[in-house]
């Protein structure tokens, strides 16, 4: 998720902080992009070759000569750094971690990165818990991470470069995916952490979330600037959150958001 100014607004002034679906819209329909035929069957196809063959992508993705250089890169600055900012002062080292804890699209934000992730997760005033309602992700790295407080040392213990240079990997994995078939790595992504999301205040605090809940449903960008309850409602009258907890359920939605990203069908309501 792009960063907002709601999202400035919240760091920087003093403020704080059942329906069921009908799935069958899901018949053949032409891309809005290229004119390739996008339809249920190849998108079940994808997202099953996809998660079939992970260990295999990942592999591949982690021999590339880029990765490598950017995985070594990173290691040598947290090595050499002496506080957090250090390391997102480097901009390859920045992007492998934020990369690594799902920031990907706040990357080139080093101001605002350097403020939030030097917060206390405990403060419920500090940047990364004002932020929460809107991209919980800063709070859950300040959390895992908490180098603003304990010092960057945190981040030189062997497992914990391990842990971020891995998840650096399965994040380009995701990317290598979203080539194959635009959307197919959040897809992927969402499946795994749909379970996650047990409401639509959850939803909504998620980026990934937010992007295939919204995208699935046709639900306008443009809730964003409205309040919370009216952003709430509109994810409760097309969908049941707690169906989230369904597996196939969340197949479906994965597959409907596939579809939907890749031309849908223009007009389709739930």
């Amino acid at each position: 998720m792009a960063i907002t100014s709601a999202m400035f607004s919240m760091l920087f002034s003093g403020s704080a902080r059942t329906g069921s679906v009908d799935f069958s819209f899901l018949a053949p329909s032409s891309s809005a992009s290229g004119g390739a035929t996008v339809d249920v069957g190849s998108v079940k196809s994808a997202l099953a070759n996809a998660e079939k063959n992970e260990a295999k992508q990942l592999a591949q993705v982690a021999k590339d000569p880029q990765i490598q250089k950017d995985i070594a890169r990173y290691v040598r600055v947290v090595k050499s750094a002496k506080t957090m900012d250090d390391v997102l002062s480097d901009p390859v080292a920045r992007n492998v971690f934020m990369t690594a804890n799902g920031l990907k699209s706040q990357v080139d934000y080093v101001g605002m990165a350097k403020k939030v992730l030097n917060s206390d997760p405990a403060d419920t005033r500090s940047p990364a818990a004002r932020l929460a309602g809107i991209n919980g992700t800063w709070l859950d790295t300040v959390t895992k991470w908490p180098v603003g407080l304990a010092g960057i040392g945190v981040l030189q213990v062997s497992e914990a470069v391990t842990e971020i240079t891995d998840n650096y990997v399965s994040e380009k994995r995701l990317d290598m995916l979203d080539q194959q078939l635009p959307g197919l790595g959040s897809a992927v992504l969402f499946k795994n952490i749909a379970k996650n999301l047990e409401d639509a205040t959850d939803i909504l605090g998620s980026p990934l979330g937010r992007e295939v809940i919204t995208t699935a449903f046709n639900i306008p960008k443009q809730i964003a600037v409205q309040s919370l309850v009216a952003q709430e409602k509109a994810i409760n009258t097309r969908m049941n959150p707690a169906k989230l907890q369904n597996d196939h359920f969340v197949d479906q939605i994965a597959q409907r958001y596939l579809i939907m990203l890749n031309g849908g069908l223009g007009g389709i309501t739930a």
